[in-house]
């Protein structure tokens, strides 16, 4: 090979560097605080175990169990692991091919009136093929590649973070449905002793027939209100054994007597600024690498279009005769080709205009997305906020109608009120319970969704 050769081999290579265009990225025009009032600090992180911040044991054992366990993780996970694949097919496109093949074999021919001749031979070559990265189109895929395996990998962060959440609120729901249970048997209770004064009194001549029977119709009708609560708790268990990856028939599921839902820990969540969430949310982490993998993926159509060169070599040995290289023949040869599609009915121009057009989808989406992250964090906050000011209300609202009660069962008693304002009182104290509890879980699914919405504690 000569000199002036090599040199332009050397050129030809030198010039395979390609750097991918810069990244365009939506213009987002951030708020300095959140539209609900919060306490927060620029930058500060969440714990990445976020959910030991409600001190419940329980809780903790089911989010190990299903991040061990949840096929819906090793879905995600897989899906890493295919990308990574991918990405590795990718990147083998950047280095030279070797081929090595072997033959032998024997050939008979024949022209007519005349005898058979017969002819032998073996070859062995080996084969080496580059394609030079001149427009920079391979390296352009293995961008894509790579930006496409980062994605999965967000998304796999996302995947547990959704999962982590789901877990949380599906013991937080089981927990308030047997505080609600405990509060109608406790209601149920209360009413069977008011049916036994009632049912005294009438035996007595003080309180008429209709009193007992409206007395027993709100005995039973409390009875009744247990049922649906009961089937509530049964299908909550259920659907959290299939989320933690267990099955649900006879899935066991207790707490201890210090993990009940109003004693659960209420945390303060540190919500940082509205710009940080670019940075705190795996989703839009995921949202990202794929609008860098469409960027790449433009070049590469783009790269299509123009000449591609491809280098190759070739070593081989060759003779005449069965499975044998005796006196054989040694060849040696490269070639340097260039190669131009001159029409193929616009399919690589159509191809350009389909990655830009994908990729003004993705761009879109992401700036979509950032706004969906921004109003869910500003939900949350809104709803935490309101939450906890109606629970402290609801709180005095039962404190009252437990005292309301008490003193119409003491008035019931001595005959100073009829038996409509002992039941309405009664009906008023559970139903100001049954709120509380409900109060109280919205409270800690609004601080759940918080601590999703802002990404768990994950940084980019």
């Amino acid at each position: 090979m000569t000199t002036k050769n090599l040199t332009v081999l050397l050129c030809v290579f030198l010039s395979a560097c390609h750097s991918i265009d810069s990244i365009e990225r939506p213009v987002i025009e951030f708020s300095e605080s959140w539209q609900t009032p919060a306490e927060f600090k620029a930058g500060e992180a969440l714990d990445r175990q976020w959910w030991q911040s409600f001190h419940s044991p329980q809780l903790d054992s089911l989010i190990k169990t299903a991040v061990e366990q949840s096929p819906t993780l090793h879905i995600a996970a897989e899906r890493v692991r295919q990308a990574e694949l991918q990405m590795n097919i990718s990147g083998a496109s950047l280095f030279p091919s070797l081929n090595l093949t072997g033959s032998s074999g024997e050939t008979r021919s024949r022209i007519e009136s005349q005898n058979a001749q017969t002819s032998e031979s073996s070859r062995v070559s080996l084969g080496a093929s580059y394609e030079v990265d001149l427009w920079g189109r391979l390296s352009a895929s293995r961008f894509a590649a790579e930006a496409s395996f980062q994605a999965s990998q967000f998304a796999l962060e996302a995947a547990h973070l959704s999962l982590v959440s789901g877990v949380a609120n599906a013991w937080f729901e089981w927990l308030a449905l047997q505080e609600r249970i405990r509060t109608a048997q406790q209601n149920v209770e209360i009413a069977q002793k008011i049916y036994d004064i009632v049912d005294a009194r009438y035996r007595n001549g003080v309180a008429s027939a209709v009193d007992l029977a409206s007395q027993r119709t709100n005995l039973l009708s409390l009875s009744a209100a247990l049922l649906p609560l009961e089937l509530q708790a049964r299908q909550t268990r259920a659907a959290l054994a299939v989320l933690i990856g267990k099955v649900p028939q006879n899935f066991p599921l207790g707490f201890g007597e210090d993990e009940g839902l109003m004693r659960l820990h209420l945390p303060y969540i540190a919500v940082g600024i509205p710009s940080d969430i670019i940075t705190r949310r795996p989703d839009l982490a995921s949202v990202e690498a794929q609008l860098s993998a469409a960027d790449a993926d433009v070049s590469a159509a783009r790269a299509a279009l123009l000449p591609s060169v491809q280098v190759s070599a070739s070593l081989g040995r060759a003779a005449s005769g069965l499975w044998s290289l005796n006196n054989a023949t040694d060849s040696a040869g490269w070639s340097l080709s260039l190669a131009q599609t001159l029409f193929n009915g616009g399919r690589l121009r159509n191809q350009v205009k389909l990655s830009e057009s994908q990729r003004v989808v993705l761009l879109e989406r992401y700036r979509q997305a950032i706004y969906s992250a921004l109003l869910e964090v500003d939900d949350a906050l809104d709803r935490l906020n309101v939450g906890t000011e109606q629970e402290q209300r609801q709180q005095e609202i039962i404190a009252q109608a437990q005292r309301a009660l008490n003193l119409a069962s003491v008035r019931y008693r001595e005959g100073s009120d009829d038996l409509v304002t002992l039941l309405n009182a009664q009906r008023s104290l559970f139903q100001a319970q049954d709120q509380g509890v409900q109060q109280r879980l919205t409270r800690l699914n609004a601080s759940i969704d918080l601590y999703k919405a802002l990404g768990g504690g994950w940084r980019l």
